[in-house]
């Protein structure tokens, strides 16, 4: 695996250097610019199986995200990867240029698909940019970019697997929400005896009882091209019902999400990284998920549930223990419930998880947007964070939306 040696709009090669007084030796850098995911794909599917990242950033996601929703929304693609003199990758920053309304904004690919954002980081990165070196390697990246107003960079964890994230060494806030994440271990009974108060579980057996007693109770995980389609659609006019329900913003119904979906799961066909499932009574569908498995972690994404026939059964509840044991069974340990603050969530979960935006201005046009960007996010977590604030929100938000 090799840098490219050319200079053109797809593959342009930087030499820069991180001089840290504190050390006598220098780190040279390399960078190499993509604006396509064709020009970078054997290097970063090579590259992934080892480095520290977060499933968002692998290739068939990002890429079969690109392919339905970032083509039609005016995200160009640029892609940087930085090079030790090794001629081995150090770092890979899955970047693409926005055009909105306050100008061309910085943006990490994914936009808001994405739980969480962050460079996919080679085990020894530290060893060729130490901590509080980045600083400096981020300015001498910038200017390899196309000309942008802002750059905006959100829901960037603080750790990468279990490398700290070097653009936390930036100026950042705290992000509206945060995530959160449980430790299945090995015994999913163990873990659920734990976890579940004898009130919730007598509560759990008597709807599972009579959800049987409506008929043969399964969990399925398709595996044809045919089901695997059928589930995910099925799952998707559920969730952008519930959405619509809550008087919340449907993104579903956007050009290309339900298709990225759909696509993404389809390629578990051939071992891809989305797992689609669902709870079916007389192959009536009653609750499912779709979620993404990378390095024994499960990220538990897209849920919902048949609220009319079955909603007073909890088969939301049902679905996911049935998901959990079934990642234990795979052995899967790390059950990331990923970004948003609802409170079933600290019944499962032990580990919380603060997200980190970074938000500039590169412009005069940019300026302007920054200052009402901040305030807007900073008041958007007050009321996310304030559960008072929260129900009155949501409670409003439902009202409009049914008028």
């Amino acid at each position: 695996m090799s840098p490219p040696t050319q200079k053109s709009t797809k593959n342009q090669l930087v030499d820069v250097s991180i001089n840290d007084t504190t050390r006598t030796a220098r780190s040279a850098v390399l960078l190499s610019v993509h604006d396509e995911f064709s020009s970078v794909e054997a290097i970063w599917r090579q590259f992934e199986t080892s480095a520290d990242c977060f499933a968002f950033q692998t290739f068939d996601f990002l890429s079969t995200w690109h392919e339905h929703i970032g083509s039609l929304s005016q995200v160009d693609v640029q892609i940087i990867v930085a090079w030790g003199t090794d001629a081995k990758p150090l770092m890979i920053l899955p970047f693409g240029i926005k055009k909105s309304g306050v100008g061309r904004k910085l943006v990490w690919l994914g936009d808001d698909i994405t739980d969480y954002n962050a460079p996919l980081l080679a085990p020894n990165f530290a060893d060729h940019v130490a901590p509080g070196d980045f600083g400096a390697l981020w300015k001498d990246i910038q200017p390899v970019l196309p000309p942008h107003d802002f750059v905006e960079l959100m829901r960037q964890p603080a750790m990468v697997q279990g490398q700290a994230n070097p653009f936390l060494e930036l100026d950042t806030q705290l992000n509206a929400s945060g995530a959160h994440i449980t430790i299945l271990g090995d015994d999913f009974d163990a873990y659920y005896d734990r976890k579940r108060s004898v009130k919730a579980k007598r509560t759990f057996l008597r709807n599972r009882r009579k959800l049987e007693e409506m008929g043969e109770t399964k969990y399925v995980h398709p595996e044809t091209r045919e089901d695997i389609e059928a589930s995910v659609d099925r799952l998707v006019t559920l969730k952008s019902a519930a959405l619509n329900a809550m008087g919340a913003h449907d993104f579903l119904a956007q050009p290309g999400y339900a298709e990225f979906y759909k696509a993404l799961a389809l390629k578990t066909v051939s071992g891809g990284l989305a797992h689609a499932s669902h709870l079916e009574i007389e192959g009536t569908y009653v609750a499912g998920n779709w979620g993404l498995v990378h390095k024994n972690r499960f990220y538990y994404l897209l849920v919902s549930y048949d609220a009319v026939k079955f909603g007073r059964y909890t088969p939301g509840g049902q679905a996911l223990v049935e998901t959990m044991r079934w990642a234990v069974g795979e052995g899967i340990t790390v059950f990331d419930f990923t970004i948003g603050d609802e409170r079933y969530k600290n019944d499962w979960c032990e580990i919380a998880m603060d997200l980190h935006d970074h938000l500039t201005a590169k412009t005069a046009r940019g300026a302007g947007f920054l200052l009402v960007a901040r305030l807007a996010l900073a008041l958007k977590r007050k009321i996310k964070q304030t559960p008072v604030l929260w129900e009155n929100f949501t409670k409003l938000r439902v009202k409009l939306g049914t008028k």
